[in-house]
């Protein structure tokens, strides 16, 4: 059985607020387009995260 890397685990906290701010927008009376703008703000900042603090680091 494999192990979820910390990378596996950026991924998932990219594609959650962008699905949680899916169903808000679907379930309430919020415009889809807020929300998703809305829930693209942390996505965004893990991206950035991933990228810059904590990037891949070479094997070796």
């Amino acid at each position: 059985m494999s192990r979820l890397s910390r990378y596996d685990l950026l991924l998932a906290a990219v594609a959650l607020p962008m699905a949680l701010a899916g169903a808000a927008g679907a379930f309430t009376s919020l415009a889809m387009s807020t929300a998703l703008a809305a829930g693209s703000l942390p996505a965004g900042g893990t991206v950035g995260y991933a990228l810059f603090v904590a990037a891949p680091e070479p094997e070796g």
